[in-house]
């Protein structure tokens, strides 16, 4: 498997994790909820809204494995959000206003912005050798 074809499957993979886990947490936030005990959401509709966004954003990163050449900025756009939501849920867990369960997503989307860092490095040095050659 080539170097082009691993990173195809690493944002075809993270798209597929967006979509289960906005379609799980849409559909079961408040059975989650009343499992782990919390309350539910005082106001539902952002959590949906975030969810909804998720679900997008996991399109981009579809669209980026499709042509792993292309779409560079939705690579940055997402490592963005994804520190984003691993510093929010980290902080919210330190603090003990969500359950430590939901910290999980935030570690995966950490995992993903680390490497979506290393694509766009390693994509941008291979430019650069084969720009000299």
């Amino acid at each position: 498997m080539n170097n082009s074809m691993i990173w195809k499957s690493v944002f075809q993979v993270k798209a597929v994790i967006n979509w289960v886990e906005a379609a799980v947490l849409l559909l079961a936030d408040g059975w989650i909820r009343r499992s782990l005990a919390l309350e539910p959401l005082a106001n539902s509709e952002y959590s949906q809204l975030f969810f909804g966004l998720v679900f997008i954003i996991g399109i981009g990163y579809w669209w980026v494995s499709k042509d792993i050449s292309r779409n560079h900025d939705i690579v940055r756009l997402g490592i963005y959000a994804q520190f984003s939501v691993f510093a929010v849920l980290a902080y919210h867990t330190l603090f003990g206003d969500v359950h430590p369960l939901y910290l999980i997503s935030g570690v995966i989307d950490l995992v993903f912005a680390i490497l979506f860092v290393l694509f766009l490095y390693s994509y941008a040095r291979n430019e650069r050798v084969a720009a000299s050659s």
